[in-house]
């Protein structure tokens, strides 16, 4: 018993033509792997931007603990503990305060990690990225949260400090492929930051 085709691909008999056959062959296989593409894709599209970002204030899971990004501040923003530095000698320079360059801006991050009470943490500040739009990923470019392994039930913190371009958005920290935390480090402030900070005096 032979199969009756529809026109275009059937002959006047109602059978389907050798080469309008293999047409038809094609065409079922070509929808078939588009559709199996089109599922692959978003299988792999949801896996690699992974779970919506955390907040600040938000425990993040990691390899062997939790993350949470306490705070986020322009550089200029951050406590500089003036009295501390005059105390020491130190100065502004020393501590590597200098401007960001044109075109940039930076902001610091408190973050704050917690190993599991049955193992440690291992940690470094090249661990730390920030990714966003109109921008390549980063790394801190000052730390003052140290590296190594925190023992089991262990707690360190500290601040990072990282720059980005000015038109750069929809900021995100993560360690290490975690989930990232997604940040508001305020408008960029270009040159008004010393203006800013002569205000801030003149109170």
């Amino acid at each position: 018993m032979s199969a009756h085709y529809p026109a275009p691909y059937a002959d006047s008999g109602g059978n389907l033509s050798p080469a309008r056959g293999r047409l038809a062959r094609g065409l079922v296989a070509l929808a078939a792997c588009a559709a199996l593409g089109a599922g692959v894709w978003g299988a792999s599209s949801s896996l690699s931007s992974g779970a919506p970002a955390a907040s600040i204030g938000e425990p993040v899971p990691v390899d062997g603990g939790h993350m949470v990004v306490e705070s986020v501040a322009p550089e200029h923003m951050a406590p500089m503990q003036t009295g501390k530095f005059a105390a020491s000698g130190m100065s502004m320079a020393s501590t590597g305060m200098d401007m960001a360059p044109e075109g940039y801006r930076r902001f610091t991050a408190q973050v704050s990690l917690s190993s599991d009470e049955r193992q440690g943490l291992s940690y470094s500040p090249e661990s730390f990225t920030v990714t966003g739009s109109r921008m390549r990923e980063a790394t801190p470019i000052r730390s003052q949260l140290g590296s190594g392994e925190i023992p089991a039930g262990g707690t360190v913190s500290g601040t990072l400090v990282f720059q980005v371009p000015e038109e750069a958005s929809s900021l995100a920290l993560g360690i290490d492929g975690s989930r990232s935390v997604g940040l508001d480090p305020g408008p960029a402030q270009g040159h008004s930051r010393s203006g800013g900070a002569a205000g801030d005096h003149g109170h």
